[in-house]
């Protein structure tokens, strides 16, 4: 596994989906060299979501192998990152990725905490309808990690799974739970019951 890009950007006032303007930190760029990480996140980043809830949403996550089948589904090219995420890895995804996985890139430790609802931000931001809600309907959210230990990571890392989360708690077996209309109450319980899984992904599955 191996990180390929650290990403960064600076909240800043778009025209949204329903051509209202909003605050969003979805615009980010590559970085080379080595980014501090710390409980708030990397430096030099900003979200407009984090600064409600820093903790839960410190770093965001992204699979290589995603693009290429969200690009094979829209039959385009797209822009990375097109997500807003911060760390995109190379050898881990959603069906890899458990809640509870402590990952070692560079000197940091970070743990995985939750799949990312998408919203229509990615759409906006590639030209491409809809990107966000397809990516999770295609299995491919991405998710969040908090920080467990600050330090420096960099493009080019390699990246070790030094801890294993329960294997029923993937990163897409909850985005697939999250999507589900009509889900199994005991499987929502026992989702909402798990240490943890971050509080705002618990307060969408209560709302769903």
């Amino acid at each position: 596994m191996r990180l390929l890009q650290v990403n960064v950007g600076r909240v800043q006032t778009r025209t949204n989906a329903r051509g209202r303007e909003e605050t969003t930190g979805i615009g980010k760029h590559p970085v080379t060299g080595p980014v501090g990480v710390g409980p708030a996140g990397l430096d030099g980043d900003e979200s407009a979501y984090r600064s409600r809830d820093i903790g839960d949403t410190a770093l965001h996550g992204f699979a290589v192998e995603s693009y290429a089948a969200l690009e094979s589904r829209f039959g385009q090219a797209l822009p990375r990152p097109a997500f807003g995420e911060n760390l995109l890895f190379a050898g881990y995804g959603d069906a890899d990725a458990r809640i509870g996985d402590v990952l070692a890139i560079g000197t940091a430790l970070v743990m995985v905490n939750q799949p990312v609802p998408r919203c229509g931000w990615p759409g906006v931001l590639t030209g491409v309808k809809a990107l966000g809600p397809q990516a999770m309907k295609a299995g491919t959210p991405g998710w969040y990690m908090q920080v467990v230990r600050a330090g420096i990571v960099a493009a080019g890392d390699a990246v070790d799974l030094v801890q294993r989360g329960d294997a029923a708690w993937t990163v897409a077996r909850l985005n697939a739970l999250l999507l589900n209309k009509h889900p199994d109450p005991a499987v929502v319980a026992a989702a909402l019951a798990h240490p943890i899984l971050a509080d705002r992904f618990k307060k969408e599955l209560r709302a769903s």
